[in-house]
C-alpha cells in the first residue's frame, strides 16, 4: 500500500522521503534517488539536520543571545537590537543595546551566553566597529562559547552578477530601484543596501574568518557550509540562498 501511495504521488510530482532517510543519506545518494531533489537536496538535508542547535540542547548550554533580531523570538535566545525597549514589549528577552558603543557595566547587566548569533547583522559595521563588535561578544561568552556569523556572501553574489542572475535573487532590491534597473544597480543595492540599513562592508568566508583573527579572542574559526554536521536552515543559515556563515569558539 505504501509503494503504491508513493508511486501516485511520484506521478502528480509529489515525493516522500522520511526525516530519519534525509539525515542519514549522503547527499550524493539522496538526490540519485530522489532525482526530483537535484540541486535542492542540500538545502532539504540541512533542514532536517538538527546540527548546533541540537548539540547545545543536549549539552545543557541553552544561554544564546541574539544581536540585531529584527522583532523575530525564538526559545532559549535573549534578544538586542536599537528599537526601544516599549516597542518590543519584551520584558526579560529584549534589551536595547549598541554592541559597538557598549560600556562595560552594560555588557555585565546581560550576563554569559553559552551562543552569541548574530544573522545579517555583521555586514551593517564598518570593519573596525565589527571587531570592537567581536570584541564585546568575547566579553559575553562563557569559556568554549560560540558565536556565529551570517553575511550575505560576496562570492555567491558576484556568481549572481556574473550569470546575469542578479535580479532573480532578492526583489527587496525594487524598494530602492525600478524593476528596470540594470544589473549593476541589483548589485549596488546589495553592496549598499537601502537607504535606512545600509550595508557597511562586504563579506565572504575569508573576510569573516580574517576578522575573528584580527580580535584574536577566537579558537577554532571555520566555514559552516549547508553540508556541515553544525548547519540548520534557518539557525545557521537564515537566507541559504544567499548566505556565508562562520562558527567559532572562545579562546
Amino acid at each position: 500500500m505504501k509503494q503504491f501511495l508513493s508511486g501516485i504521488l511520484d506521478k502528480l510530482g509529489f515525493m516522500v522521503v522520511t526525516k530519519r532517510k534525509i539525515k542519514t543519506y549522503q547527499l550524493a545518494k539522496l538526490e540519485q534517488e530522489y532525482p526530483m531533489l537535484e540541486d535542492k537536496g542540500i538545502f532539504i538535508k540541512a533542514r532536517a539536520n538538527e546540527g548546533l542547535k541540537k548539540k547545545l540542547v543536549e549539552q545543557g548550554k541553552t544561554r544564546w543571545l541574539e544581536i540585531g533580531c529584527g522583532g523575530t523570538f525564538d526559545d532559549y535566545f535573549v534578544y538586542i537590537d536599537l528599537f526601544p525597549e516599549t516597542l518590543v514589549n519584551q520584558k526579560g528577552k529584549y534589551y536595547r543595546l549598541d554592541m559597538v558603543n557598549a560600556t562595560d557595566e552594560s555588557l555585565q547587566k546581560l550576563g554569559k551566553f553559552d551562543l552569541i548569533r548574530m544573522q545579517h547583522v555583521f555586514e551593517h559595521f564598518t570593519p573596525e566597529a565589527g571587531r570592537t563588535v567581536l570584541e564585546n561578544c568575547a566579553k559575553l561568552l562563557n569559556k568554549d562559547g560560540y558565536i556565529l556569523i551570517s553575511t550575505p556572501d560576496l562570492r555567491k553574489y558576484i556568481g549572481f552578477y556574473l550569470s546575469g542572475q542578479i535580479r532573480n535573487n532578492f526583489d527587496w532590491a525594487l524598494n530602492r530601484i525600478p524593476k528596470d534597473s540594470p544589473n549593476s544597480f541589483y548589485f549596488s543595492v546589495f553592496s549598499h543596501s537601502l537607504p535606512f540599513e545600509k550595508h557597511e562592508w562586504c563579506y565572504d568566508a575569508e573576510g569573516l574568518l580574517y576578522q575573528m583573527e584580527m580580535v584574536g579572542k577566537f579558537k577554532n574559526a571555520r566555514e559552516i557550509t549547508l553540508e556541515d554536521e553544525m548547519a540548520n536552515i534557518p539557525f545557521t543559515h537564515n537566507r541559504p540562498n544567499e548566505d556565508v556563515c562562520v562558527l567559532a569558539q572562545l579562546k
